[in-house]
């Protein structure tokens, strides 16, 4: 592979799978023999940037980006004195800039999607009129991709999915896993409406009506999220009396040891784009049960472990499902999961796709 000039652009290292994303690129660009820069804004909200930086990556904060106005020119500063082959950058903020640096400084552009949007707000009319200053367009998700090709067909020559990677040598399976008891459920989503905590709880109430005994965790935190929404799901967990069984952790950095300690994994989302949690969890070795929205779909692909995100009942169907099954068949089911990753979200391809793009 020839070598080549790498400018990687997000607002700040947050504890979000955008965030562990482009931290996932820059390390495998640059172990491909490229060289690279990942550049945020912000000095505040950096889960991740030691992480990155102790894999060698070379991170700079820029703060004077942190004002909307300014970015475009540190953007416009940072491409003369790197001289890329290709900026790429992640989430709105970063992207919406570049593209607005693009129209004044001749350089390569990929701005990635990393959700799948659900309305066209005038912030979104505005960023895909924008889009049109970029090279690339690159989804993360197929849903987001068949979004773009129904609304903006115009864009879709620029567009090519590639979906998330997952560090399997990071995220893997337990070697001596007993399954706890009672079973230990475990979900890994900010708390925010899109992750649809009310139908999570009322579905954990309706389970434990029924008399079935499982504990939940959530690891997740509400930074970003409207402050009366949280407050909404604190006071529906104390109402419906599930303190004792559904306790709420804030992220933590060895995610993967959790996944190793639980028996089943669960993702209750409204929509998605391709949930990295999802992936690492199966990756880990767990049965899986997600909500049949969006790129969930094409990653589980057994309808039994499907719910529907707007009935409780449907995602409280899916949970004592998998609960009746013997530990034999979970333990088959996990097998299935970890093989499926591991050729469905291979770092080695993830690198060759992006780094075609140039």
């Amino acid at each position: 592979m020839n070598q080549k000039r790498f400018l990687l652009l997000i607002d700040a290292l947050g504890s979000g799978g955008a965030e562990r994303q482009i931290g996932y690129l820059a390390r495998v660009l640059q172990e491909s023999g490229n060289i690279v820069k990942l550049v945020t804004f912000y000095d505040t909200a950096n889960f991740y940037t030691d992480d990155i930086r102790n894999k060698g990556v070379n991170i700079e904060i820029h703060t004077e980006g942190q004002r909307g106005w300014k970015r475009p020119f540190v953007i416009r500063r940072l491409v003369k004195e790197f001289k890329p082959d290709m900026v790429i950058a992640y989430k709105d903020g970063a992207s919406i800039a570049s593209c607005i640096a693009k129209i004044f400084t001749r350089f390569r552009l990929t701005v990635s999607e990393r959700n799948t949007t659900q309305n066209l707000s005038i912030k979104e009319r505005a960023k895909f009129f924008l889009y049109q200053f970029a090279n690339h367009i690159v989804p993360n998700s197929y849903s987001q991709g068949d979004f773009i090709s129904e609304h903006y067909p115009r864009l879709m020559r620029k567009v090519t999915v590639i979906t998330n990677m997952i560090d399997t040598s990071r995220f893997t399976p337990s070697s001596n896993h007993a399954e706890n008891n009672p079973l230990r459920v475990i979900t890994t989503a900010r708390l925010s409406p899109q992750k649809n905590l009310h139908n999570y709880l009322h579905a954990v109430s309706i389970l434990r009506d029924r008399g079935i005994d499982m504990r939940f965790d959530w690891y997740g935190d509400s930074s970003g999220s409207l402050q009366d929404y949280h407050e909404s799901v604190m006071y529906l967990h104390s109402k419906l009396k599930l303190n004792d069984i559904v306790t709420f952790y804030s992220s933590i950095k060895d995610i993967e040891q959790q996944y190793r300690s639980h028996d089943i994994f669960l993702l209750p989302s409204q929509y998605e784009g391709f949930p990295n949690v999802l992936c690492e969890a199966m990756a880990c070795g767990l049965p899986c049960i997600a909500t049949a929205v969006c790129d969930s779909r094409r990653i589980l692909t057994d309808e039994r472990f499907l719910a529907d995100p707007n009935s409780p009942e449907s995602i409280a169907d899916a949970l004592e499902y998998m609960y009746r099954l013997s530990p034999q068949e979970r333990q088959l089911i996990g097998a299935h999961n970890t093989a499926r990753i591991n050729e469905l979200c291979s770092p080695l391809e993830f690198c060759k796709k992006y780094s075609a793009l140039t």
